[in-house]
C-alpha cells in the first residue's frame, strides 16, 4: 500500500463529495437542458470516481518508500511551478483572448513543454481538444464561452 496515494486519493474523494453536495444545491436539470449545477455535478462525480480508483489501486499496490522510487517517477518541482504558472496565465488571459486561443495555448504548453510531445503533435492535439470542448460546451450545451480575439467562431 502506498500511504501518500491513499491519503491524496482520500482528500480528492472528500473534495469531490463536498463539490457534489454543493452542486446538488443548484438546479442540475437533464443533459438536454442542463441547469447551472449540471457541469459542476458532472465534474464532481468524475473527480470522486477517479479518486476512488486511485485509492483502490493504492490499496492493492505493494508498499513503496519515496526514496525507493526511481528518479524518473519523482516529481520535478520546476514542472509543478510551470504548471501552476500556466494555469495562472490561462485564467488571466481567458476573457481577453477567448476560450479557443487561451485553451490551445495552455494545452500546447502542457503537452509540448511539460509532456515532452513533439510540437506538431502537441499543437494538433491541443487544437483538437479545444475545438472539441468548444463544440460540446458552446454549441451542444449552449454555454457561452468568451469569444476573445477570434470573435464568435
Amino acid at each position: 500500500m502506498s500511504r501518500p496515494d491513499v491519503w491524496s486519493a482520500g482528500a480528492l474523494a472528500l473534495l469531490g463529495l463536498v463539490m457534489l453536495v454543493k452542486a446538488a444545491e443548484l438546479e442540475i436539470g437533464p443533459p438536454t437542458r442542463p441547469g447551472p449545477g449540471f457541469f459542476p455535478a458532472v465534474l464532481a462525480a468524475a473527480l470522486l470516481l477517479v479518486a476512488l480508483a486511485i485509492m483502490t489501486m493504492a490499496w492493492r499496490a505493494p508498499a513503496v518508500t519515496p526514496s525507493a522510487a526511481p528518479a524518473s517517477e519523482r516529481t520535478d518541482p520546476r514542472k509543478l511551478l510551470a504548471t501552476l504558472g500556466a494555469f495562472v496565465a490561462y485564467v488571466t488571459v481567458f476573457e481577453r483572448l477567448g476560450f479557443l486561443v487561451a485553451t490551445v495555448a495552455l494545452l500546447a504548453f502542457l503537452l509540448g513543454t511539460l509532456g515532452g510531445y513533439r510540437w506538431p503533435v502537441a499543437l494538433g492535439a491541443a487544437m483538437g481538444m479545444a475545438i472539441g470542448a468548444y463544440l460540446v460546451f458552446d454549441t451542444w450545451l449552449q454555454l457561452r464561452l468568451p469569444p476573445g480575439v477570434l470573435g464568435r467562431w
